[in-house]
């Protein structure tokens, strides 16, 4: 991008919920299905995008009717706290996230604000929604210094 001379002025750190669409995760992914936002699915196979729902609500009726075509790969764009995984058979994009803090270390001037993208809390399920908002974004914070202290950035 510097080449390019593309500035960036911002960058959001952000985690989404990422699940392999298996029986018992499909019924996990239930419980992030809310009304307050829109929770895009994008289905990929052999690292292709292959489908793509406007909510996880029509992801979850697809799934129940034609479940041999569920592909290999669900990203629903749920933000979840960057220090808490969801677990449970489901994963998150975190690997992201590290992945775009260690282009910054080798690159710092590419970029000096970043943002913290997390959203969701009120609408988070019961597990992941265990500790009072401040606390939650507290954990976020430290976890974000840490990634940028390990990679000298902060």
């Amino acid at each position: 991008m510097g080449d390019a001379g593309i500035r960036i002025s911002k960058i959001h750190l952000s985690s989404a919920l990422k699940a392999t669409p298996s029986p018992d995760n499909l019924k996990r992914l239930g419980g992030f299905q809310e009304e307050v936002y829109l929770h895009q699915v994008v289905v990929s196979e052999g690292g292709r995008v292959t489908r793509r729902h406007k909510d996880l609500d029509l992801a979850l009726s697809h799934a129940e009717n034609h479940p041999d075509d569920l592909g290999e790969e669900w990203r629903i764009h749920f933000h979840v706290p960057l220090h808490a995984s969801p677990g449970e058979g489901l994963g998150d994009t975190r690997d992201h996230v590290e992945g775009t803090l260690d282009l910054l270390a080798a690159n710092p001037s590419l970029c000096r604000h970043l943002e913290m993208e997390t959203y969701t809390w009120e609408v988070l399920p019961g597990d992941l929604k265990n500790r009072e908002v401040v606390d939650q974004l507290v954990g976020e914070y430290e976890w974000t210094l840490a990634e940028l202290r390990a990679r000298d950035l902060a």
